[in-house]
């Protein structure tokens, strides 16, 4: 982040602008509207001070008028006010929505080596724990907390309205009170940083355990596993009391801070007094406005600690809203914040799969070279080979020899070194349209928990019986309503393996790539992706990653990797046979 001298960045304020920027008009008129409310209400104390020096005598009629005098500013004021904090409130939760919609639209753009690098608890606890405290606090909240600087704002005006002299101890307490906020101000923020980073390790450290449970307990290994929590824990609520102690300590100085002023205005009052200049009423208007704003002032400061934790929340989200996404990709069109990204005009086609432009050779990769950013050597090295339209390419090669890495690289997961993957003759430089005319069968498949519906057509492009007559191609026969529980956990591999294929079949991908698709199925399932192969994409490219070798017998020609390299490419039979003999 760019921060300087624990101050926050000015990308923070602007992240938060940019929420705020669609309702900024609105907001102002609320503004000016919860203010006049507040005014209204504290001017009353004031109107009850003034009526008591100026009438000797108090009968029900004077009584009378003063009461619907104060009736009508108490209803005007609470009407202001409601208007205030309610619409306030909603546009608010709905500015610091969209911080978490713009941060959503840019992690799911990230390169797949941010995911690599960075720990889950990390990315979780920006989700929950980081945006939890800025949508907290910047909804329902920040209309409270405006409301107590009208507050003292109001009660400011109304004290220099009494008499010029308050202004003497208002700007003096201001400013010791600037003092104090500056002195601990920047502890604050470094701690207040330290407590958000620190909730990652437990959170990630948990989620982990949680999935590893049972391995755990066979391997009796739960008390390291506690002990490890502990540690991290532990370190965060020392962090956690630290900022505590310092909130305390800066409470205690603006408590003795407010003694002094209501002191000191208790003498200008008695000064006031003897010389005639003020009343008893509006002395306790005084007094009693000291007192006020001595606890408003409290408020004000711990309501203000709270939201110094929020904006460190709306830093860590700033973060993710500023990093670089992948080469090649742009942000949705109706990403609205204003960044350095790419993003995509409305006018953008969604996906290029079903381009027409015919050409010789469907796939075309020449020279293709890959290393991982941690490692200095080559994964893959001078990779090169052509498929035309509806040819089967089988990929064969011993563990580690770069078969996954190859698919990984032509669909454009990592930036490759050096060479060219052309598509129909052409090298697409929009990376989401290079990836649409690609489906891929692999042995780990994504599926979220809801409907089969929902794991076949997330974005509703298609109509149910488009969805039933591809369940029925692929020899499915759940209803659209059957639920998918977390992770897929209900259905069998072969029923994952053949919904996947069916989501490339919706897709209309132009190329379908298969990592290892029948590896662990069962042997109906097997039979029924075999007649997939065979039967329904006939017409269509394929690329087969297997190490059973039956399973690319068929296929129009073989690539042997090995180490990284091309070992042998030709047709099926000869490849095989070489690489038969070299076992």
């Amino acid at each position: 982040m760019r921060i300087k001298d624990d101050s926050y960045s000015k990308t923070v304020y602007d992240t938060l602008l940019q929420a705020y920027r669609p309702f900024m008009l609105r907001i102002l008129l609320l503004i000016v509207v919860g203010f006049l409310g507040r005014f209204l209400i504290l001017s009353n104390a004031q109107i009850i001070g003034d009526f008591l020096d100026k009438h000797v005598e108090i009968n029900s009629e004077n009584m009378s008028v003063l009461f619907y005098k104060l009736l009508t500013l108490i209803l005007i004021s609470f009407a202001l006010t409601m208007l205030f904090r309610t619409v306030f409130s909603s546009l608010s939760a709905l500015a610091v929505s969209r911080i978490y919609d713009e941060t959503t639209y840019r992690v799911s753009r990230f390169p797949i080596s941010f995911f690599e690098n960075q720990p889950v608890g990390k990315i979780t606890t920006r989700f929950s724990s980081d945006y939890g405290n800025v949508f907290r606090l910047f909804g329902g909240p920040l209309a409270e907390f405006l409301s107590i600087l009208f507050d003292l704002i109001s009660i400011v005006i109304l004290m220099v309205l009494i008499h010029p002299y308050f202004l003497i101890t208002i700007v003096a307490s201001s400013s010791v009170y600037y003092i104090l906020l500056v002195k601990n101000q920047s502890s604050l923020r470094k701690t207040r940083r330290e407590l958000s980073t620190l909730r990652a390790p437990s959170i990630s450290h948990f989620s982990e355990t949680v999935q590893g449970s049972t391995i755990i307990r066979q391997n009796l290994k739960e008390n390291t596993f506690v002990a490890k929590f502990t540690e991290f824990d532990s370190k965060y609520l020392v962090t956690k009391w630290s900022v505590f102690w310092r909130v305390t300590r800066f409470s205690m100085e603006l408590n003795i801070l407010s003694t002094v002023l209501f002191a000191v205005n208790g003498l200008i009052c008695v000064h006031l007094m003897k010389n005639n200049i003020m009343g008893i009423g509006l002395t306790a208007v005084v007094l009693s406005f000291s007192l006020l704003a001595t606890n408003t002032l409290q408020m004000f400061f711990e309501w203000f600690s709270q939201f110094e934790e929020a904006f460190a929340g709306v830093e860590k989200m700033d973060e993710y809203i500023r990093h670089p996404i992948e080469p090649g990709v742009k942000l949705p069109s109706y990403s609205d914040f204003s960044t350095s990204h790419p993003k995509k005009s409305k006018h953008d086609p969604i996906s290029a799969n079903t381009s027409t432009v015919q050409h010789e050779d469907q796939i075309q990769v020449e020279n293709l070279s890959f290393k991982y950013p941690s490692s200095k050597d080559l994964v893959l090295n001078q990779i090169s080979f052509k498929l035309k339209r509806g040819e089967k390419l089988g990929i064969i090669g011993r563990t580690g020899s770069g078969k996954t890495t190859l698919i990984s690289v032509l669909l454009k997961i990592y930036p490759f070194e050096k060479g060219v993957i052309m598509i129909n003759g052409t090298n697409e430089p929009d990376t989401e349209r290079h990836r649409s005319l690609f489906s891929v069968i692999s042995q780990d498949q994504l599926f979220l928990t809801g409907s089969i519906r929902d794991n076949l057509d997330l974005f509703r492009k298609n109509t149910n019986q488009e969805l039933e007559n591809v369940l029925k191609k692929v020899g499915l026969k759940y209803s659209l309503n059957d639920q998918v529980i977390e992770k897929g956990q209900n259905l069998s591999y072969g029923e994952k393996q053949l919904l996947s294929l069916a989501r490339g079949l919706l897709q209309n991908a132009q190329i379908f790539i298969f990592d290892e698709a029948t590896s662990n199925v069962d042997p109906q399932s097997e039979t029924l992706m075999n007649k997939a192969l065979t039967e329904l994409l006939a017409d269509k490219t394929q690329i087969r990653i297997a190490h059973r070798l039956q399973t690319v017998e068929d296929c129009d020609q073989i690539l042997w990797l090995d180490h990284g390299c091309v070992k042998k490419i030709g047709p099926t039979k000869v490849v095989l046979e070489a690489f038969k003999e070299s076992r």
